[in-house]
């Protein structure tokens, strides 16, 4: 049986290493991933932003590096940028009003004809976007 893909955003990703809302949901989905139950799908951008994130959420340098690390382990799919996902990206963006970074995880959801699971408001409206719970 093929495993369920989904696309997960930044702002799921890092309730992986923060006590927040949703934080629960988010290591549920990534435990999935995990255990083969799900195949998690990312644009490349994503560690990226994860680091950025938790970087400006004052971590400090050891904790950074291990996430770092545990990103690699996770071995998600990594969806490398080409021409043609960039035009998307830039499709989706100027559709649906959104930051070039944000519209490739939708972008990538639509190219893989995944859901695109995010906690992020602005992303709820692109097609395939769902809410994670």
């Amino acid at each position: 049986m093929a495993r369920e893909t989904k696309v997960v955003d930044a702002s799921v990703v890092v309730k992986w290493f923060t006590n927040e809302a949703g934080s629960d949901s988010a290591i549920w989905l990534r435990d999935e991933h995990i255990t083969g139950k799900v195949r998690m799908v990312v644009p490349e951008l994503l560690f990226l932003e994860v680091l950025n994130t938790l970087r400006y959420k004052h971590q400090d340098e050891v904790f950074l590096r291990r996430v770092s690390r545990e990103l690699v382990d996770v071995q998600f799919h990594v969806e490398k940028l080409t021409p043609f996902l960039l035009e998307k990206a830039l499709s989706v963006a100027l559709e649906y009003k959104l930051s070039v970074y944000d519209a490739l995880y939708g972008a990538t959801s639509m190219v893989h004809g995944a859901p695109l699971i995010t906690a992020d408001e602005k992303l709820k409206k692109v097609p395939n976007a769902v809410p994670l719970r």
